[in-house]
C-alpha cells in the first residue's frame, strides 16, 4: 500500500518524538508518564530498517508532550497535515461575546432531546435509529454547551 506523505515527513516525526522524549527529561523519565516501557518508546523514534515502520501511539504522545509541556508530536503531525496549532487562549480570545441566541440554541436543542425521547419511549422500546438521533442531538446539545462555556471563560 503506498503512503500519504513522502519518507522525510515520517522520519520527521520520529526526530519530533525523540525531541519530545528529551524535552521530557529523557526516555527513562519519560517512560514514568506512559503506558509504555523506556525500551519501548525508544523504538519510536528509531530510523533503522527494523523500526522504520514503527511509530509512537496517539495516547502515548500526548502523554509525552504534556510532560514536555510543548505540543512536539502533536504539532508535528498537524503540520505534516497542513496545519498549525494554535494554543487555546488565542482562540478563546477570539471568541464573540457571550448573546441570547447561544441560550436559546440550547433550549432548543434541549427541548428536541426531550421530544424525540419522549416519541421513543412511547413504544416502550428504544430502536436503533432512535438510539443514533438521539445521540446525534445530545451531541449537538453538547455543543451548543461548549460554546457557552467558551464564552464564559473567555
Amino acid at each position: 500500500m503506498a503512503r500519504f506523505f513522502a519518507e522525510n515527513q515520517y522520519l520527521k516525526l520520529k526526530r519530533a518524538t525523540e525531541l519530545a522524549c528529551e524535552t521530557a527529561g529523557g526516555v527513562n523519565l519519560a517512560q514514568g508518564c506512559t503506558r509504555v516501557v523506556g525500551s519501548v518508546l525508544s523504538r519510536y523514534f528509531k530510523e533503522d530498517d527494523r523500526h522504520e515502520k514503527l511509530f509512537i501511539p496517539v495516547d502515548v504522545a500526548i502523554d509525552i508532550d504534556r510532560m514536555a509541556k510543548r505540543p512536539l508530536i502533536i504539532e508535528t503531525c498537524a503540520e505534516i497535515l497542513g496545519y498549525a496549532l494554535v494554543p487555546l487562549e488565542s482562540r478563546i480570545a477570539s471568541v464573540e461575546a457571550l448573546s441570547e441566541e447561544d441560550a436559546y440554541r440550547i433550549m432548543d436543542e434541549a427541548t428536541e432531546l426531550w421530544r424525540m425521547t419522549r416519541l421513543a419511549f412511547a413504544d416502550g422500546k428504544i430502536d436503533a435509529l432512535e438510539r443514533k438521533q438521539m445521540r446525534t442531538k445530545l451531541h449537538e446539545l453538547i455543543a451548543a454547551c461548549h460554546i457557552i462555556l467558551e464564552k464564559l471563560e473567555a
